[in-house]
This record gives structure tokens, C-alpha cells and sequence, in this order.
């Protein structure tokens, strides 16, 4: 697998562990591959409730899962850490000598137990209520991790970020209650509930702009399509498949039950842009009866890896610490237009649009225009919007 592949496959099983916990230990497999990584190690704590809520470990021992847990409950993760701001992804030799890390408690406690040297981290949250952390390794006498490596990971986070984002703020929440659309509708993914023939029952907005891009996927009379011939039988198949296993139908084998569970795909885009990825999983239980319309057997997830959204003006403010004229600023330099052109836009003089500038490379430890739109573009969205 070459490492566009890999990076398809680690967001669309990110996704997938959004919507199935039972997902996440192959997730962070595939994450951990997406930077050629040896072993990774997620952990997201509850800030509230002062505990560690999830503690993922790829590849590793599982008696380490519990000393990694301890170590992040007594705080010693690496103090850095909070300083490199969510979403970027960093070498460990970048902020902390070899000769320091050698000597730290994390180490020689946690780290090097589990044959472990070289790491790529990332905060992956950062909310008053959640913290999660993310760490690749590599072991001692391998190659520290390429600028390759890193951007690599680079394109994964906001995914990941988006993942645990839904994660944190439904839960649970069962698809099939009354209210499950309003639900869906907040979401920043594409959701579909249809039935066993790939007719939509339901969409949440973002699924509706999907379609009507009609790149990639559409939906008609025969239902729900792919821009190829091929990619919408494999599509349908699924949806066949999975409607199939929610309503229990007997003489299914074991094969099919396995992938109709979470079936992946690829669906190719006629405008040459990154796939969109669908992931298919059935509704188990539906039943029609006593309903004025259809009850969905299938959900359909579907994310455009290309799309990123520039963020609000109050969460710049709230990350970076800039003041208000300089977070909307950044919002109108962020969607790629030049300093003159924000200038006139904002109605201000230009002498004082290089003023915020400066401001705001020192505040997000930028230096050039470019530098700061890319960074602008890796902050992570909300997973689900405000109503």
C-alpha cells in the first residue's frame, strides 16, 4: 500500500470509529501506518471527571495499556505537548533533546518498557471538558521520523480530530430515536438512512450538498448511485447487504454478516478530486410498521477528505489569543486572498493590515502568508455544528 492509500485508509476508518466504538483499536493501525510508525497510542481524558475516558494502544503489549493510562492520569505526559496547539503534528526530537527525553519519568517508566523511541505527537483535542492525545513510535536504532512522516500525519488529524468530536458530543445517541434527525442534521459528514434498494429515506444537510454536487454520487429513480458503473454495484451490493443483516434475515453467512458490518468503499469523483469515502452499516431492528413512511434499514456515512472549512473567528480567538480585529482578519486572509484585497474587504488601511499580520504570525508561531493559510486550514471544524 503506497501512502496515498494508506491515508484513505486511516480516515475512512477513522470515520468509521465515530459511529462504531468496537473500531477504534483498527483505526489507530491504520494511523499509526499513514507515518510508517512502529506502535500508537491514543488517549483522550475526561477533564471533568479527572480520568482517562479512552486509552488506545496499536500493536502494543496489552499489559501496557494500563501504565499508559496511569502515566496520563498523573500527568506525565510530556508538559510540551500543550504547547504545540491541536492539530499539528510534531517530531518528539523537535521539542525535547535526546539527552532530556532519556532522563524523563515518561521514558524510562512508560515509554521505553514497550521497546519504544521515536515519536511523531499530536493533540488531537483540547476542550474544557477533553483532552486527547496522540502518539506514534518508533524503536530505538530505527530512523527518527521524515518531514514525509510528519505530513503525512498532518493530513490524518483534522480527521481524527472531527472523529472524536462526534464521539465526545453524542455518544451513544441511538440513530433510530425520534429525534435522530434534528441529530443528523447538525453533523458535519454526509448521512444517509435509506432502504434495502438504495433509495434515501432521509439526508442531513451535508449529505444533500454532497448530491447535489452530483461528483461522485447521485441519487435517482433507482436509487443512490456512483459516478462508475462498477462503484455503484458494489454500492447497492453493500446496501442490499446491509439491510439484509439488520433485519436479521436468516441463511446469511458469516462472511457476508462480517461485511455488511461496516463495509468501506471508494467512490470516484468525476472532477478528479480525492475520492469520497462511504462507509455502510445497517440499522438492526428497523420495522415499518405503524409508520407514515419507510423505515431506514442502511446508514450511509459519507466524507470528502479534500473538504476543510475555514474556522470561526471565535475559535481563532480562543486558540491563538488574538483579539477580535485580528481573528477576523485571519478568517478573510485564511480563504487565500492578499493582504490588499482583505484590506479593502475589511475597509482598512493596509498599513494596519500588516499590523494584524504581524500580529498574528507571532501569536501562531508563523512567518509567512502561506505558512499561516495552511495552518488555518488544519483547524479543526466542529464534527457537529450548533443548532
Amino acid at each position: 500500500m503506497d501512502r496515498a492509500d494508506a491515508i484513505l485508509e486511516a480516515v475512512q476508518r477513522t470515520y468509521d470509529a465515530a459511529v462504531s466504538p468496537d473500531a477504534w483499536p483498527s483505526a489507530l493501525e491504520a494511523i499509526t501506518d499513514t507515518a510508517r510508525g512502529l506502535r500508537g497510542f491514543l488517549v483522550v481524558e475526561n477533564r471533568l471527571q479527572q480520568r482517562v475516558e479512552l486509552c488506545l494502544l496499536a500493536r502494543h503489549d496489552p499489559v501496557h495499556v494500563e501504565r499508559f493510562a496511569a502515566a496520563a492520569e498523573a500527568g506525565m505526559l510530556p508538559s510540551w505537548i500543550s504547547g504545540i496547539g491541536v492539530g499539528r503534528a510534531v517530531r518528539s526530537s523537535a521539542m525535547q533533546t535526546d539527552r532530556d527525553y532519556a532522563r524523563s519519568d515518561f521514558y524510562n517508566e512508560v515509554v521505553r518498557r514497550n521497546g519504544c523511541y521515536h515519536g511523531a505527537v499530536a493533540q488531537v483535542s483540547d476542550t474544557p471538558t477533553h483532552r486527547g492525545v496522540l502518539s506514534l513510535c518508533r524503536a530505538r536504532g530505527w530512523d527518527d521520523y521524515g518531514d514525509e512522516d510528519v505530513a503525512a500525519l498532518q493530513v490524518v488529524l483534522p480527521h481524527l480530530t472531527r472523529a472524536l468530536q462526534l464521539r465526545e458530543r453524542i455518544g451513544d445517541a441511538d440513530l433510530r430515536a425520534a429525534d435522530a434527525e434534528a441529530v443528523l442534521d447538525r453533523l458535519d459528514a454526509g448521512v444517509i438512512l435509506a432502504d434495502a434498494g438504495a433509495r434515501p429515506i432521509c439526508l442531513n444537510r451535508r449529505a444533500e450538498a454532497i448530491i447535489a454536487q452530483t461528483d461522485g454520487l447521485s441519487s435517482g429513480p433507482a436509487g443512490l448511485a456512483a459516478a462508475l458503473p462498477e462503484e455503484t454495484r458494489r454500492l447497492q451490493h453493500a446496501i442490499a447487504l446491509a439491510a439484509a443483516v439488520g433485519a436479521a434475515v436468516a441463511g446469511l453467512d458469516a462472511a457476508s454478516r462480517a461485511a455488511s458490518a461496516g463495509t468501506r468503499m471508494q467512490v470516484s469523483r468525476p472532477s478528479g478530486r480525492c475520492p469520497l469515502l462511504v462507509t455502510v452499516i445497517p440499522i438492526r431492528g428497523a420495522v415499518a410498521e405503524g409508520r407514515r413512511r419507510p423505515a431506514p434499514q442502511v446508514a450511509i456515512f459519507v466524507t470528502d477528505p479534500d473538504r476543510v472549512d475555514v474556522p470561526a473567528a471565535a475559535s481563532l480567538q480562543e486558540r491563538f489569543g488574538l483579539t477580535a480585529a485580528e481573528a477576523a482578519f485571519a478568517v478573510e486572509i485564511g480563504r487565500g486572498d492578499g493582504l490588499q484585497a482583505v484590506a479593502e474587504r475589511l475597509s482598512i488601511a493596509r498599513s494596519t493590515a500588516r499590523t494584524h499580520l504581524t500580529r498574528i504570525f507571532d501569536k501562531t508561531g508563523t512567518s509567512r502568508q502561506a505558512e499561516l493559510v495552511r495552518l488555518l486550514m488544519r483547524c479543526d471544524q466542529p464534527m457537529l455544528r450548533d443548532g
